[in-house]
């Protein structure tokens, strides 16, 4: 059975996921890559379409699991810029409480 046109139409839809920064579908991509590949194990060799379809995934996910770690190295800094400013909105927090409840400082 020619895997091919199963194997590309992933290939289209991790792209366009990507291209959206779709991180649920990318989620759901990424299972049912999963499955195919299993798929494709258990049937043995593939043929010259499918190589070269499997080839086109390849470079598909690749792209999307680098737009995966960027995003990710980026939330992790911005997460980091958070947790360095938080004792300072605690305090203010905390003095704008005590104004509203007439302990002035």
């Amino acid at each position: 059975m020619d895997n091919s046109a199963v194997l590309l139409q992933l290939a289209r839809e991790l792209q366009a996921a990507a291209g959206k920064h779709d991180w649920d579908t990318l989620d759901v991509l990424e299972r049912r890559l999963a499955r195919q590949l299993a798929v494709l194990s258990a049937q043995g060799g593939l043929d010259a379409n499918e190589q070269e379809a499997l080839r086109t995934l390849r470079a598909a996910h690749a792209r999307a699991f680098q737009l995966c770690s960027d995003e990710k190295h980026r939330l992790g800094l911005q997460l980091g810029d958070l947790h360095s400013r938080q004792e300072g909105w605690v305090a203010y927090a905390l003095e704008g409480a005590m104004y509203q409840d007439g302990n002035q400082a």
